[in-house]
């Protein structure tokens, strides 16, 4: 009763290990109707990274290859593919942590992100010329000139600051809710598309097309 093992094989988008061997369970998720052949199956090699190639560090590698391994350790099995049709895997050792250079990192990436936000705001003000509406407005509903300390400057600050809080929906480790912040949206939209890129590339240079 050979032919009765079905194989379910769900690629992966993207994978990451630190050997230098990239195996099955590394870039998909395995299911088979004989749950003792799957641990064989997560062991199978795909392909091994050798020691003096350190500039590339991303490969691609597509679900056919996977398939053809797979079939040729169980040429009897029932082989079915899901999810993406090639996986981008990461291979690179683990990176030793610096914690005083992590800190100075994330002291100079707030800096220049403080900054620059710092600025846009300011010259935004400008422009549309915030301090003398604020001018008017107080000496409209208060009948008095504005020194430029007044509740209104005030409650402008605040509500820019809570306004930042709810629209990215992260605060140190607390979350309003459990959704996605807008931020992490446009990062994995980007590492979608890089991935999408690696993989294009990979297929022109097996075709000999020039990328420019």
């Amino acid at each position: 009763m050979q032919n009765s093992n079905s194989i379910y094989v769900k690629v992966k988008m993207k994978a990451s290990v630190r050997e230098r061997r990239i195996l099955v369970k590394d870039v998909a998720e395995i299911w088979c109707s004989r749950a003792e052949e799957r641990p064989k199956i997560d062991q199978l090699t795909l392909r091994h990274i050798p020691e003096g190639e350190k500039r590339k560090h991303k490969y691609v590698i597509s679900a056919i290859e996977i398939l053809n391994r797979i079939a040729k350790e169980l040429p009897w099995a029932s082989i079915t593919l899901l999810g993406e049709p090639d996986v981008v895997v990461d291979c690179r050792k683990k990176p030793e942590k610096h914690t005083g250079w992590e800190v100075l990192k994330t002291a100079a990436v707030c800096l220049i992100t403080f900054t620059g936000a710092a600025f846009a705001i300011m010259t935004f003000n400008n422009d549309v010329d915030v301090g003398t509406i604020f001018r008017t407005l107080y000496r409209l509903f208060t009948g008095m000139e504005s020194n430029g300390k007044t509740v209104l400057e005030g409650t402008y600050s605040v509500g820019i600051f809570l306004g930042i809080v709810l629209f990215f929906n992260h605060f140190s480790h607390f979350q309003i809710s459990d959704d996605p912040t807008p931020l992490e949206v446009q990062m994995r939209i980007y590492e979608k598309d890089v991935n999408t890129a690696i993989i294009e590339n990979e297929e022109r240079s097996e075709d000999g097309v020039d990328v420019e």
